[in-house]
């Protein structure tokens, strides 16, 4: 996982599918996190570019089962207030 500070604004540049997980899940393995987390609780503002999101370059060979999944634990990082970016107001 790769973050960046944008003013006041915390952008994940990049996020692996095991990093999603634990970030769904409320369960940070890592300062960078256990960062995003904080800055939620904090009221920042988080964004996420939905090229950043890991899964989905293997939208085309991965099983129907796990991308669902995946799609899953996307829904649940906006659900927390991260803001993905390219997804069309959904």
């Amino acid at each position: 996982m790769t973050l960046e500070w944008r003013g006041r604004t915390l952008h994940i540049t990049w996020l692996p599918v095991a990093a999603m997980g634990r970030l769904a899940a409320l369960a940070p393995a890592g300062p960078e996190e256990t960062q995003v987390l904080a800055a939620l609780l904090a009221g920042a503002r988080v964004c996420l570019d939905r090229r950043a999101l890991e899964y989905r370059r293997y939208r085309r060979t991965a099983p129907a089962g796990i991308f669902r999944r995946c799609l899953t634990l996307e829904r649940r990082l906006r659900e927390m207030g991260i803001c993905v970016i390219g997804t069309g107001g959904r």
